[in-house]
């Protein structure tokens, strides 16, 4: 930059070198011309009209063969000098025409006046008038003679003239050659120095060119990662959202569940209350059903003993007859043998009775085995240690089996859902424990960033005393990177902790 603003400096130096010798050179050569110009135009109204004609034509003349040799030597700039004076004798020759103007309307006047001294003249002798003419002619070849004289007297001043504007030019020359050589010089210098100042733009411009490239490049990462940022905070957040849902959703259920294990458990104490109503009712049937079974098992066995007895007492009967008929004699034989075909018969008719107590004692029996059988089933089949009874058998099992069904259902279902409440807890814990983890990394990622953007700020604010404006973009490029950084291991941890529930789920 000094050098920049010593270059600068220098080129408005010369610049102001220049002008103050094309000004110079300027002032001089008009100040030349314009002493020049006077002259000329004191010579023309001091001439007369023919003489002044002459003299003018002499030169333009004198200014038409000159103009080639001065445009020859002169330069550009003094080209356009000469015009500008060109200009300036212009402006002179018209008020030279309008100086001649006026000397023709005078001389108009005068001829009107002489028209008139005719007029008046007419009126005289032509012997006046020859008189008039002959001095009038006389005058004229005064006047003649005093005109050439001056004529030749301008003459050689404009020829002395002439030599003191070729030694002017000369001069002009001379010096015009010597500020070419200066201003050739000033501008080879300018030149240099505004290549120099060229080839400093272009570095400088390459330079800012890259800075921007650079900082287009970081930008759009900033950008991207921005997006990336952004698009894994909204499905961090949706993950979120329907971690919450589940979570709620699990809750729900679980306590959809805890109602129906409350249900299931009143159901649960209500059969088994119904169960051990039904047990006790059955209990004091079975009790009223032995007492009732005892009573005719007493009868059946007093009908019994009372069957023996009179079995017995007709046996002894019988054996006492018999005892008489082994203790009678020989004259009872025919009795006897008589007897004999009645006892035959009569043993026939003791068989029937006979088989028919075998019938009733193998009734009694089978009667006793039943009961033993009953009882035996009784003892065998039974809920929580209560026998069942007969008179309930047929009626009361197929009941007590389904209510024993119904009761493990209920428990089996009572225990899967437990199992699931369980399992519900444990997933909600985990993701609580989730939930809570990515809360906390989020918290230490925004205390990061706020760290990071007060760093950012303090070394922003600290640079800005000691930085160039130009060149803020160009070392904001490592704050850039540091942002970038942060973004990326945010997005990672994000990303991390979307992974980590979905595989929890």
């Amino acid at each position: 930059m000094d050098i920049i603003s010593g270059l600068k400096a220098k080129y408005k130096q010369i610049r102001v070198d220049l002008r103050t010798v094309l000004t110079y050179f300027h002032d001089s050569f008009t100040a030349h011309l314009i002493f020049l110009a006077l002259k000329c135009t004191r010579v023309a109204r001091c001439d007369s009209g023919w003489n002044g004609k002459r003299e003018r034509d002499d030169l333009c003349d004198l200014k038409a063969e000159s103009s080639p040799t001065m445009d020859n030597e002169i330069t550009a700039k003094e080209r356009g000098v000469l015009e500008e004076n060109n200009e300036k004798e212009e402006m002179d020759r018209e008020r030279a025409q309008e100086e001649e103007g006026e000397e023709k309307k005078l001389k108009e006047e005068e001829g009107e006046g002489e028209e008139k001294r005719r007029k008046e003249q007419e009126l005289l002798t032509e012997e006046q008038e020859l008189e008039e003419l002959r001095a009038q002619v006389v005058q004229l070849l005064l006047e003649l003679e005093d005109a050439r004289e001056t004529s030749s007297k301008h003459q050689e001043s404009f020829h002395e003239l002439q030599g003191l504007l070729e030694e002017e030019r000369l001069a002009s020359a001379h010096q015009a050659e010597a500020f070419t050589r200066q201003i050739q010089n000033l501008q080879a210098q300018l030149r240099s120095v505004q290549e120099e100042m060229d080839s400093l733009e272009e570095e400088k411009e390459s330079e800012l060119a890259e800075a921007q490239e650079e900082l287009r490049t970081a930008q759009e990462e900033v950008i991207l990662l921005q997006q990336a940022a952004e698009e894994a905070a909204a499905e961090r957040e949706n993950d979120i959202a329907s971690l919450q849902e589940e979570l709620c959703r699990r809750r729900a259920e679980l306590q959809r569940l805890s109602e129906e294990t409350q249900e299931y458990e009143l159901e649960i104490t209500t059969l088994r209350a119904e169960i051990s109503m039904k047990s006790q009712r059955r209990e004091a049937e079975r009790r009223e059903g032995d007492v009732d079974l005892l009573k005719e098992e007493g009868r059946v066995l007093r009908e019994e003993c009372q069957a023996l007895k009179e079995d017995n007492r007709r046996l002894t009967e019988r054996l006492q007859l018999l005892q008489r008929q082994r203790t009678c004699s020989s004259v009872y034989l025919s009795l006897k043998e008589e007897d004999a075909g009645e006892g035959t018969e009569g043993k026939e008719m003791e068989t029937g009775p006979d088989e028919v107590m075998a019938e009733s004692y193998m009734t009694m029996a089978q009667s006793e085995n039943c009961r033993l059988v009953d009882a035996s089933i009784q003892k065998n089949i039974s809920f929580e240690g209560k026998p069942v009874t007969p008179t309930s058998w047929n009626g009361g099992i197929g009941e007590i089996f389904s209510l024993r069904d119904q009761l493990k259902r209920a428990e089996e279902k009572a225990s899967q859902v437990q199992r699931e409440c369980d399992g519900l807890k444990m997933e909600l814990q985990e993701l609580q424990v989730l939930y809570d983890c990515s809360q906390r990394e989020r918290a230490e990622l925004a205390e990061e960033l706020l760290r990071c953007k007060a760093e950012l700020e303090k070394l922003s604010g600290g640079a800005q005393r000691f930085i160039h404006p130009s060149e803020h973009h160009v070392l904001s490029i490592p704050f850039i990177g540091m942002i970038v950084i942060v973004a990326v291991v945010w997005c990672w941890l994000s990303e991390l902790a979307s992974q980590r529930a979905r595989g929890v789920r």
